[in-house]
């Protein structure tokens, strides 16, 4: 008789979901005019920095992963953060996680508010970049190319290493790990 375990049966309904949702949602874009043929700017150029690119190895058969970073804004106006993409992924979403009634739910967001001079932090359990589709499979160790795309059409270049889970510390919060 065929068994199927339960971490493949998690794995598939993890899978499943974020492909529904990928389809209903679409790509987290504010508009059609964020595509791939837009000309890449360096970060100098539009005063936003990205640091500490990372994401936690997926466990096998997840189809999907997760981004954790540090945006700062160094100009004097507020920016959107309007789209994610990346050439190692079928597709890309910002996504926010949230506690509702006890229950822990992740919904995409459409864009994300860095304000002027401020630092806004993706982070587990709170804002973050989801990717899903991986074209191979990523370990600790990899990296893969992000771009964010920013409302002024700026298409910003990250690299982001792969890790293993739990084992990398949010930059200035020594009491919280990555999982």
């Amino acid at each position: 008789m065929f068994h199927v375990s339960k971490h493949w049966l998690a794995a598939m309904a993890w899978t499943i979901a974020m492909l529904v949702l990928a389809i209903t949602h679409g790509p987290a874009s504010a508009g059609s005019d964020h595509s791939n043929e837009k000309k890449m700017q360096p970060i100098e150029a539009s005063g936003f920095t990205v640091t500490w690119a990372k994401s936690p190895a997926p466990a096998p058969g997840v189809n999907s992963a997760a981004v954790y970073l540090m945006l700062e804004n160094g100009t004097e106006k507020d920016v959107q953060l309007v789209a994610v993409e990346s050439d190692a992924f079928v597709m890309g979403h910002i996504h926010k996680t949230s506690m509702t009634d006890g229950l822990m739910s992740m919904a995409p967001v459409a864009q994300l508010t860095v304000p002027a001079s401020k630092t806004v932090t993706l982070e587990p359990n709170g804002l973050h970049i989801m990717l899903m589709g991986p074209k191979h499979k990523f370990t600790a160790g990899d990296q893969f190319p992000l771009s964010l795309v920013l409302d002024n059409s700026h298409h910003i270049k990250a690299v982001v290493n792969v890790v293993k889970p739990g084992d990398v510390l949010l930059h200035g919060h020594a009491d919280k790990m990555m999982n």
